[in-house]
């Protein structure tokens, strides 16, 4: 294995498709794992429709740089599809990022 494909591997097992209390599932990139918390980045939104999932930013009405969930609220914690992990990768990293957290510009009230 090359250094290349070990550092994608690492990259790839620390992310984790977390379903919260709330109902909400959310695949992040796990940066600390504590015992009561655990500290995550570049959350994105799991949107099931019709036999197909969606993907939409984690609370887009916020900047988030790191995100900590204390354990209570966490449902899971499961690895994802090798599939599933490319694609999150691909929106996080890839050509076309999505703009995770961007500014709505106006709001309308």
């Amino acid at each position: 294995m090359n250094k290349i494909t070990s550092i994608n591997k690492a990259l790839m097992n620390n992310i984790r498709l977390i379903r919260l209390t709330s109902g909400e599932e959310i695949l992040v990139h796990v940066i600390h794992d504590m015992p009561m918390s655990i500290t995550v980045t570049d959350p994105v939104l799991l949107i099931p429709d019709a036999g197909k999932i969606g993907f939409m930013p984690y609370m887009s009405y916020c900047e988030i740089d790191d995100m900590v969930i204390k354990k209570e609220y966490i449902m899971f914690n499961l690895a994802p599809t090798e599939d599933l992990a490319g694609q999150y990768q691909e929106m996080i990293k890839g050509p076309n990022v999505i703009q995770l957290n961007e500014s709505p510009g106006k709001i309308i009230t």
